[in-house]
């Protein structure tokens, strides 16, 4: 595999404030990246930097072996980088009907018929002459698609490129982006909130946080062993809870003693508590939890999961309620079964 993308020490700052510091990685060619964190964490940053709409305050990027930016300078054009973003707001034309904002990338790769092939593989042929006033969000999204395609990038970037779709046509849309990807190739970074973007697309997750990158690993290795809070709400492996460790593999917290991962220093500590850990207990254990609401989850069958919000001496955690009728402003007990995870954050 070649690779594709280098990024070392990238930081951009605005005026007094660092909003990128000390981001590095490299992609090889056809692998898929997801940039999760919160809201300002740099995520969008990050994708104009490679795109190459903003010069870097410090550090390079290399695309495809080029340097194409350095410190405080762009050295190669967004039009020269091989490289096609997908904005949030998608960036349409307003005065171009659907074939015609995909014929606009296919000059001299194809022309109108490489346009009118982009628009069958979107599902979208019998609306080339569409305006875009007269386009749903959903064929919005893959008329913005087709035309990043029609580009042949080297990496695709997208930023939120789902956000403003509901939980049917987010599916559609991830079916149909891993599809015309995958035949192709694609280099993919992929900035989103959802956690099933990432699932779904993504092989390897970064995750920043205040301008930082906090974790960088393949999904599933995440999955099992994340490091770092930040990772933990990113990808919504369970609850965050206070605790201060008092031996090798213990830790106690407000809903009592718990096991932890082995060799964990002692002091305070941050610890991951996986949905299926927390229990009702009805045989006197745990500690005493007030009920402060109660919510239902879809399962895998025709069951509906009800959980109990439980809160004792300001930490609250989830507990499922098989097997037990609850009602806000219930005492119950929780203790919580197996080792928890201690992470930073």
């Amino acid at each position: 595999m070649s690779e594709v993308l280098r990024v070392s020490a990238l930081g951009r700052t605005f005026g007094d404030t660092k909003v990128l510091e000390g981001v590095s990685f490299s992609l090889e060619h056809g692998e898929r990246l997801a940039v999760l964190g919160r809201s300002g964490s740099g995520k969008t940053t990050l994708l104009r930097l490679i795109a190459g709409l903003e010069s870097p305050t410090e550090g390079d990027i290399v695309i495809a072996g080029k340097v194409a930016s350095r410190t405080g300078q762009v050295l190669i054009v967004p039009e020269r980088r091989e490289v096609a973003l997908v904005f949030q707001g998608l960036a349409l034309f307003p005065n171009l009907r659907a074939l015609d904002q995909i014929a606009f990338a296919t000059r001299g790769r194809g022309g109108v018929e490489a346009a009118r092939s982009l628009l069958d593989r979107v599902g979208l042929r019998h609306r080339a002459k569409a305006r875009l006033d007269e386009l749903s969000g959903g064929e919005r999204q893959r008329i913005a698609l087709a035309r990043a395609l029609a580009q042949k990038p080297r990496l695709l970037l997208m930023d939120e490129p789902f956000a403003s779709l509901d939980d049917e046509k987010r599916t559609e849309m991830r079916d149909l982006l891993r599809s015309l990807i995958g035949s192709a190739e694609t280099t993919l970074i992929l900035v989103t909130h959802s956690r099933d973007d990432a699932f779904d697309l993504a092989r390897r997750v970064i995750v920043l946080e205040h301008g930082r990158p906090v974790a960088d690993d393949m999904l599933e290795t995440l999955l099992i062993h994340p490091r770092h809070a930040a990772a933990v709400r990113a990808l919504g492996l369970g609850e965050l809870i206070p605790g201060v460790v008092t031996a090798r593999d213990h830790a106690a917290t407000a809903f009592g003693k718990v096991s932890i991962t082995p060799g964990t220093e002692p002091g305070p500590a941050v610890l991951l508590v996986r949905p299926d850990q927390p229990h009702l207990a009805a045989d006197g254990t745990g500690v005493e939890a007030d009920v402060l609401a109660l919510e239902l989850r879809p399962s895998e069958g025709r069951e509906v999961h009800r959980i109990a919000v439980v809160r004792t001496e300001g930490c609250i955690l989830r507990v499922f309620g098989r097997g037990h009728t609850l009602s806000v402003g219930d005492r119950v007990r929780v203790r919580i079964d197996g080792e928890c995870n201690p992470v930073q954050g």
